[in-house]
């Protein structure tokens, strides 16, 4: 179960989150609530949930203000409630963790929704860590369990990397090359390298394997799953050639790797 607590200063709105939503179906359980931002501190880092709901707008400590204070001391997600007039200072959160905004009154539909998305970046950092710590086990594996480049810089030059990094995000599994990405980026390929490489201290290329190879190797960590089902998930539809790749990050072939997990 995924652990959740909600940060509201409306005693109606935070018991309306916790009593009405079906948290069974999305796996979650409330294990704590606060009304301002000074208790929800506390009750985060004792607690140590995994998604966090909370208010912009809180007497004493806003919820920007406690996200800050967060940072580097919880891996919590967060999903920020807003009203209408706040979404500007919500979107320049985004950076700091949170997931994702909603406005008040809520639309049950749409936060469920938002809930949903929340739970599912919650199991994948889950399942990454725990392929992470068996991977740590295994002496002869040399993975490359790449730092992915953070989004919420603020330059041109940056927003156009971030931009180039959700497209791989998003789009990794498809047959899609570095010509692609620029062309979404209505972008030279030649400068998009380039900035790629200056930015983050990847090719692009390069970005887009490793970006692959990780998640074949979280997708390799179902003992049943077929080394060509998981090389045609990752983009890359031959089975052979992605073996050759996976063997040259890794140091071991997607079947030596897979059984070694299990």
């Amino acid at each position: 179960m995924y652990r959740v607590v909600v940060v509201e200063d409306s005693l109606l709105l935070r018991k309306g989150i916790i009593f009405t939503t079906d948290w069974n179906a999305l796996h979650c359980e409330v294990v704590g609530e606060a009304e301002n931002g000074l208790d929800g501190l506390k009750i985060i880092l004792e607690l140590r949930p995994d998604i966090v709901i909370t208010d912009i707008r809180m007497p004493g400590l806003d919820g920007i203000q406690m996200i800050e204070r967060l940072q580097n001391q919880c891996d919590a997600l967060f999903i920020i409630l807003t009203a209408y007039n706040s979404f500007e200072y919500a979107r320049q959160a985004l950076h700091l963790g949170v997931v994702d905004y909603i406005s008040k009154p809520l639309d049950e539909q749409e936060f469920q929704s938002l809930l949903v998305k929340t739970c599912a970046k919650v199991a994948e950092r889950k399942e990454y860590e725990k392929v992470k710590v068996q991977m740590e086990k295994m002496d002869d594996s040399r993975i490359m369990l790449f730092q992915e480049y953070l989004r919420g810089e603020q330059s041109v030059q940056k927003s156009h990397v971030s931009r180039a990094v959700q497209f791989i995000e998003i789009r990794f599994s498809d047959d899609i090359g570095v010509q692609d990405i620029a062309n979404e980026l209505l972008m030279s390929e030649s400068y998009l390298s380039r900035l790629f490489k200056d930015v983050t201290g990847y090719t692009i290329g390069d970005y887009l394997l490793n970006y692959r190879i990780k998640q074949a190797c979280l997708l390799l960590n179902n003992s049943s799953a077929k080394i060509y089902e998981v090389a045609n998930q990752v983009g890359i539809r031959d089975q052979r050639y992605f073996s050759v790749l996976f063997k040259k990050i890794v140091g071991l072939t997607p079947r030596e790797f897979q059984n070694k997990l299990n």
